[in-house]
């Protein structure tokens, strides 16, 4: 890769037609300090004799990128002409493309070879030629950074209005939402505009800037010391004027996309460019510092310095029409633009900047995107997070007019549509509760998602462009169950993705917003359950005005959530008693096991094999305190899971780029789809798996899983655990907990407690026994099994950097022996239990009477259990058809998830398809010609966008019953009825559990 910059004079390999003139120009540079300028007239030319090096990509490369041409081009004045960018072997063509020259400023292009250019590029090329626009006389264009061919990965390039061919088909891929800027702006209008502004939308107008204005201007106290760390600050940009030039240091993305990875901080040190973040955020430094002072002198320089900004950064190409070779991501580093505007909307109408403004505001945001045909509409987390408000305030500068209305009625309408639960695995909103990115529920990434999106439902309330009901019900459901998966603040780990630290966790902020937005039918002002739940987890010592409110309105803070409850979007299943929470997860074919890159969650790929986690402990509840800690982590060790345990070098993850549609990630799937869960009563409930790792590292590995949860005791049973692995020894998890003191004791059997450190001891069991961990948690273990426990110091690695990391752990598992065949476990946990209950427990389970559970069925076909507490009835039936014949299910035709409540003359009855079925049959493209499994993208995956296929379940009982009333998607089988049976007609979709409740007839 070669980079021209011109700063030491214009290279040997250029040269110019008669008609032409190269020189070297220091008033027009982007980066270094000197620019190539070409005088030019029609149909000069400008040479570059110089190899290109172009290779093609080749199949099965380790990296997707592709080679490219970038450079930088300074216009002085927009023309409707292009110059033309040739490549190929002397005077031979291989390939070439235009670029627009309708604009003023710095503008550049990324341009693939084989993609994106006409013709066909070759191996031997070695010219190019740049040819003059060919309607105007005479000309001069300014040429910085030319790289004849870097590599960039296929899914940055960017098109715009300089290169609008450039990556067509990025507007159908995962990162449209960034890079479909050209596409918004093209969108038709859905809506006609009104002749004129009602009174009401008037209103709304009012009333929307108000809240605006409040929730981006904090008002604050400026000192002389804030004036001179932003006058210093400010010097640092370089910004200077020359007549009508505004020069200054460059400002970029940090991502420098379009330079090898070994080199990319060099160059970024070599470049001396501001990062657009720390530019972004200077800009609201200084608009925030303008409102709040009434120092004239003061807001004098602050103007000046803002305008001065605007105009450098409008000068960069960071305006309406550009897209700076790429934009993705872009968001995360332009959200304080769109604020910092909109305070200084009135300063920029008197400078003459506010109509150029507004459009670099819509075009950055994407704000034509709410245009968008509806059935084209789909939520995205990253938009909500980052630019959604950036949308809005570019439509609230707008002044009121029938343009306005339209704009904010469309904005209203295409926010609506985002937010309600999507079909298949399309972001954002799942009926559910889940709230999805990267294909998958993501809380680190739903965070960002309801800070963006709540405060604006809220500055929505009560107006005329307030969002449909539905919509409104849809988010409050997603942030109602993001405090059920959290305890109190942090999630469970298993939640994580691709950053198990531990620590993540919600933001209360989004409840208020969504309390102060009211109901969703718009028939109060506050929300008060929403209100409750933000006064429970509301830290603040000071009582805000919003507490204060809600206070006065009676509302209380709500008592911790206690139930079960089913996210099978989620392959997730919550159970909650007192303050305490205990998550089960799995995986499926269509949801992947774990997410990993180059330098995040390494270790992780057994996350979610069955992981079930308890979080019990600390002052808020959290994960350390509850036992999971970073260092010294065994990452073969997740709670529940079932794993060949293997040396953790053996573990790391070897992220590959499979295809185009993805970058260096491993997001792996099964080829099953039985993973989720019921809930009955919302009291109690269960979840099971079919395991299979993926053949890319065990594909041999196999289990049926299963957990029941009825109040404080969760029933762990596995069967037909089997892989060929001879090696590594299989286990499955009771538990790993990092002791912060050693000396803290576990207890088995009531004996004396065990405080040896190191210990490690391996039980193969005569008879029954129980543990009881040092966090309150017991385990039941029946006999015919192999326990082991361990305390000692852990050897492991950093999830992130590799870094060895060591820690204190006490840790239990059940042995299955290397290469085992037909394994099996089972094992009770009694959360938040103390010696004598877990004593009394063992005792009782040593009796059929006093038992309180017990396994009916545990094998390949089915996991059923009773528990006599609750007179619950569960069933994990893995295959269908099966002659069930246990209580009163006699058969059922679906592989499924049943619970049956006996209550007097009634069952109550819970039933689900876990299967989302988003597809039938077998993906061809994931399998070789020997039939194994290969890894794919699931971006590739055109199921990702397709509806949850109907289908009916037909559940058989014992005995001759009728239902007890009407209920959605039941109904008794037509010609149902001999004395013996009833056959229950369920219709499943989405892997929504059904509930009802039959009488005997």
């Amino acid at each position: 890769m070669k980079i021209c910059s011109f700063d030491n004079g214009i290279p040997p390999q250029f040269i110019c037609d008669k008609g032409s003139q190269l020189s070297i120009s220091d008033q027009y540079y982007k980066y270094g300090r000197h620019s190539l300028q070409w005088d030019y007239s029609a149909d000069s030319y400008l040479k570059m004799n110089e190899s290109i090096l172009y290779r093609p990509y080749q199949e099965g490369s380790i990296s997707q990128e592709r080679d490219s041409f970038v450079v930088w081009i300074y216009n002085g004045e927009p023309i409707s002409d292009v110059v033309t960018f040739q490549f190929g072997r002397k005077d031979q063509v291989d390939c070439q493309f235009a670029f627009h020259l309708n604009f003023r400023g710095w503008r550049t292009a990324w341009v693939a070879y084989e993609r994106d250019m006409q013709g066909d590029p070759h191996p031997e090329m070695d010219t190019l030629t740049i040819r003059a626009p060919q309607t105007i006389g005479t000309g001069t264009l300014h040429i910085n950074q030319l790289m004849l061919n870097t590599r960039i990965d296929p899914r940055f390039h960017t098109r715009d209005k300089q290169v609008p061919f450039v990556n067509l088909e990025a507007d159908l891929k995962a990162n449209a939402h960034w890079l479909s800027l050209l596409a918004f702006d093209e969108l038709e209008r859905r809506h006609s505009m009104p002749d004129v502004v009602s009174s009401e939308q008037q209103r709304a107008h009012g009333i929307i800037h108000k809240r605006f204005e409040e929730l981006v201007f904090q008002e604050r106290t400026v000192e002389q010391d804030d004036m001179m760390r932003i006058k210093e600050t400010f010097s640092t940009f370089g910004i200077s004027r020359n007549g009508n030039v505004i020069s200054g240091r460059p400002i970029d993305l940090p991502f420098f996309d379009h330079f090898p990875k070994v080199e990319r901080e060099r160059w970024k040190e070599l470049a001396n460019s501001v990062q657009l973040s720390t530019y972004t955020d200077f800009m609201m430094d200084i608009a925030v510092c303008f409102r709040s002072t009434e120092h004239v002198g003061w807001k004098q320089d602050l103007h000046v310095m803002f305008i001065d900004l605007l105009d450098h950064l409008d000068e960069q190409g960071w305006t309406y029409g550009s897209s700076q070779g790429t934009v993705h991501h872009f968001g995360y580093n332009y959200r304080n633009y769109y604020p910092a505007a909109y305070l200084m909307r009135d300063e920029l109408a008197q400078a003459g900047r506010l109509e150029r403004t507004q459009k670099t505001m819509y075009w950055f945001s994407g704000a034509g995107r709410i245009h968008s045909p509806i059935e084209d509409i789909e939520g995205n987390i990253d938009i909500f997070n980052t630019t959604l408000h950036g949308i809005l305030a570019s439509l609230l500068i707008m002044p009121d007019s029938p343009t306005k209305v339209q704009e904010l009625t469309s904005f209203s309408e295409w926010l609506s549509q985002s937010l309600l639960p999507a079909p298949g695995l399309r972001s954002a909103y799942k009926s559910d509760g889940s709230a999805y990115h990267h294909v998958n529920h993501y809380p680190a990434y739903a965070i960002g998602g309801f800070l963006g999106v709540t405060p604006v439902i809220y500055l929505l309330s009560g107006t005329a462009y307030r969002v449909d009901e539905r919509a409104h019900v849809s988010v409050r459901k997603a942030l109602l169950a993001m405090r059920l998966y959290t305890n109190k603040y942090e999630w469970l780990v298993s939640l994580s993705a691709r950053h198990p630290t531990g620590k993540g966790q919600l933001e209360v902020e989004p409840f208020k917003y969504l309390a102060l937005a009211g109901t969703p039918e718009g028939l109060q002002s506050v929300d008060k359950e929403v209100a409750a739940a933000y006064l429970r987890l509301n830290h603040d010592a000071e009582k805000s005005e919003v507490v204060e409110r809600f206070l006065g309105m009676g509302i209380a803070p709500e008592e911790d959530p206690n139930g079960h409850w089913t996210m099978n979007f989620a392959a997730l299943a919550i159970h909650r008693r007192g303050s305490w929470l205990v998550g089960a997860r799995g995986h499926s074919r269509y949801l992947w096991a774990n997410e990993s890159y180059v330098s995040a969650n390494l270790y992780g790929r057994y996350i979610s094999h069955g992981h079930v986690q308890i979080m019990s402990q600390g002052h808020p509840i959290n994960n350390e305190s509850s036992g999971y800690h970073h260092d010294g982590w065994d990452w073969n060790r997740w709670p529940g899971t079932t794993t060949v345990h293997k040396p953790i070098p053996e573990l790391r993850s070897d992220v590959r780029n499979v295809d185009t549609f993805s970058g260096f990630e491993e997001m792996l799937l099964s080829d099953e789809t039985y993973a989720g869960g019921l809930n009955l009563e919302g009291r109690n409930g269960m979840f099971a798996m079919k395991l299979h790792e993926h053949p890319k590292y065990e594909g041999s590995h196999r289990a049926r899983k299963s957990v029941f949860f009825f109040d404080n005791r969760i029933i762990c049973l596995g069967s037909d655990i089997e892989n060929t692995n001879t090696t590594y020894p299989t286990e499955t998890t009771l538990f790993q907990n990092h002791l912060a003191d050693q000396g803290s004791p576990i207890w088995v059997n009531n004996h004396n407690p065990i405080i040896e450190f190191p210990y490690a001891c391996e039980h193969v069991l005569d008879e029954s026994i129980w543990v009881l961990d040092q966090l309150e948690n017991g385990y039941y273990v029946p006999a015919g099994q192999t326990l082991s426990l361990s305390r000692c110091v852990q050897h492991s690695k950093h999830q992130s950097t590799d870094a060895d990391t060591q820690g204190s752990f006490a840790a239990a598992w059940l042995g299955h022996g290397c290469a085992p065949q037909q394994g099996s476990y089972e094992y009770t946990i009694l959360v938040k239990t103390d010696r004598d209950d877990l004593e009394a427990f063992c005792k009782n389970m040593q009796s059929v009477a006093l038992a309180p559970y017990s396994v009916l069925r545990k094998d390949r076909s089915a996991h059923i259990v009773k528990d006599l507490a609750n007179q619950t009835t569960a069933y994990a039936i893995f295959e269908a058809n099966t002659s069930v014949d246990t209580g009163w299910l006699y058969d059922v035709d679906t592989p499924s998830m049943i619970m049956i409540r006996e209550a007097g003359d009634e069952l109550i009855i819970s039933a689900v398809d876990p299967d989302l079925r988003l597809y039938e049959g077998k993906e061809s493209d994931q399998y070789d010609e020997g039939g194994n499994q290969v890894e794919v993208s699931v971006y590739s995956r055109k199921w990702v966008h397709a509806e949850s296929i109907p289908s009916t379940m037909r559940l058989i009982l014992r005995g001759n019953w009728i239902l007890k009333d009407d209920y959605l998607g039941c109904r008794l089988a037509a010609g149902n009825g001999d004395d013996y049976s009833t056959v229950i007609e369920i219709a499943c979709k989405d892997a929504m559990p059904r509930e009802f409740v039959v009488q005997k007839k």
